[in-house]
């Protein structure tokens, strides 16, 4: 999964930032993903458990034409690991840096752990995972006096948005307690994402424990080495320095 997911979602970046040999790797890497996800469903077809995948199974074996279909069983599976994977990684780990770059507010998160609900938000809008995102125009669209003709490739730079001064006071400022805090981190509207309350309650788990159990914890590099996406944010590794482990 480590070594698949990250090819995998170089498809997520422009196309004159991948090479001849990226995309080869891309393609290895999704034909044995679904090589994986293949042997995974078959499992889970034979024996059934109480798991996701053999709810998503148990749906397209009914003759129900509003349940999922076998053709789409295979993608959707794909899209929920490989979704839930690589963004909320970032995630959390943007949200590690920040506070190892904040020490007043990670003193305050250990003070008060459900402060983590407003701190978790804040990372989304400050250092959020997903940089931008592309869509094509469906028709054309007027905007502020200039049109975008049907079929044009539109990016929508999200992580701009989120430090928009016109919506948010001093918005490189890092602040958890920030009042109207209605970023762009997980999307918006019917393009919101799905996975955005699991995502959240991993990255609320993480940090409480992480701020919990490590006593006076030290960045080793600042900044860190960061992967090599333009789309997704995040750092390669995050190595930290701490006294001891807490309860």
């Amino acid at each position: 999964m480590e070594v698949w997911i990250p090819e995998l979602v170089r498809s997520l970046e422009p196309a004159q930032q991948v090479s001849e040999m990226q995309v080869e790797q891309m393609a290895q890497a999704a034909m044995q993903f679904q090589d994986y996800l293949r042997g995974l469903i078959a499992i889970r077809h034979d024996r059934p458990g109480g798991d996701l995948i053999s709810a998503l199974v148990l749906a397209t074996s009914r003759d129900d034409a509003t349940q999922m279909n076998k053709q789409e069983l295979l993608p959707s599976v794909g899209l929920l690991l490989a979704a839930g994977y690589e963004t909320t990684v970032n995630l959390i780990a943007n949200s590690m840096l920040t506070l190892l770059r904040n020490p007043d507010v990670l003193a305050r998160l250990r003070r008060d752990p459900d402060m983590v609900i407003r701190t978790v938000e804040e990372v989304q809008r400050y250092d959020p995972p997903v940089q931008f995102r592309s869509r094509t125009t469906l028709t054309d669209i007027n905007i502020a006096g200039v049109t975008i003709p049907k079929g044009a490739t539109v990016v929508l730079l999200l992580a701009s948005g989120n430090r928009d001064p016109a919506r948010f006071p001093d918005p490189d400022r890092f602040d958890p307690d920030r009042a109207d805090n209605e970023h762009f981190g997980f999307g918006r509207g019917i393009h919101y994402c799905v996975g955005a309350p699991l995502a959240r309650i991993e990255t609320h788990v993480a940090l409480t424990a992480l701020v919990r159990r490590l006593v006076n914890p030290r960045l080793v590099t600042d900044p860190p080495p960061y992967r090599e996406l333009a789309s997704l944010r995040g750092p390669q590794h995050l190595t930290v320095t701490f006294d001891h482990l807490g309860d």
